[in-house]
């Protein structure tokens, strides 16, 4: 209707007409983008805060699974370090022979860090421009380096854990003939195999870093939970 009219006053020269409906015209145009690009600032505010209100849930349940991965990996270096007090110092411990072949079973694999990354990995993957927050932004980036850090040193003395746990278990005998693996080594004869020794040391030690690594993730993990809880108004518990 209005270019109708623009037209017309082109036709007849009006062109004080011409100059205010152009005007009218562009005005549009420009309001029209306008209103596009603060839908689209608002959309991408809500999705920026949706993100980061996901992250604080799965870092909440993180916290809960990786207390529990911190003690199964506190317990298997706990295992490992005191059978090896117990060769070391040739003394079997309170259950006698029994009750150390036992715990010498019990010498199992390393544990991962337990955390829940799919939201840390979409923003990494460039979401993260959606987090209104500057400072935020550059927390959760910063978290996330610093957890394929732990990552990678952890897998790093997993790796090498497993392989001292092969030469390890080389140097003993295994019975399985009653349905699970049984220790038929003498508790002796693994106190005085140098190389068996050497490597169960070795093992302990690779544990001991693997838990510790797990405490330090832990901190930061509680960290960045609190941060994101500061941000969301959500209430943070004491530590006890």
């Amino acid at each position: 209707m209005i270019l109708q009219r623009l037209a017309t006053s082109i036709r007849k020269q009006d062109w004080f007409t011409v100059v205010i409906e152009t005007l009218i015209v562009v005005f549009g145009v420009y309001l029209g983008i306008q209103l596009g690009n603060w839908n689209g600032a608002r959309a991408d505010r809500a999705e920026g805060e949706r993100l980061v209100g996901q992250l604080y849930e799965e870092l909440t349940t993180s916290l809960d699974t990786g207390a529990v991965c911190i003690e199964r990996a506190e317990a298997v270096f706990e295992r490992a370090r005191d059978v090896y007090e117990m060769l070391r110092q040739g003394e079997a411990g309170d259950g006698g022979d029994a009750a150390f072949r036992e715990e010498f079973l019990q010498i199992g694999p390393w544990t991962d860090l337990c955390v829940i990354r799919s939201t840390l990995d979409e923003l990494h993957a460039g979401r993260i421009a959606l987090v209104d927050d500057e400072g935020l932004k550059q927390q959760i980036l910063h978290f996330r380096d610093t957890m394929d850090g732990y990552e990678t040193s952890i897998n790093n003395l997993g790796a090498s854990y497993m392989t001292t746990l092969e030469v390890m278990f080389s140097e003993v005998d295994f019975d399985w003939s009653g349905g699970r693996r049984a220790l038929t080594t003498p508790f002796d004869e693994l106190a005085n195999n140098v190389v068996f020794m050497r490597n169960l040391e070795s093992a302990a030690f690779l544990l001991s870093q693997i838990h510790r690594y797990h405490l330090m993730f832990e901190d930061d993990l509680l960290g960045m939970h609190e941060e994101l809880a500061v941000y969301l108004g959500e209430e943070i518990e004491a530590a006890p």
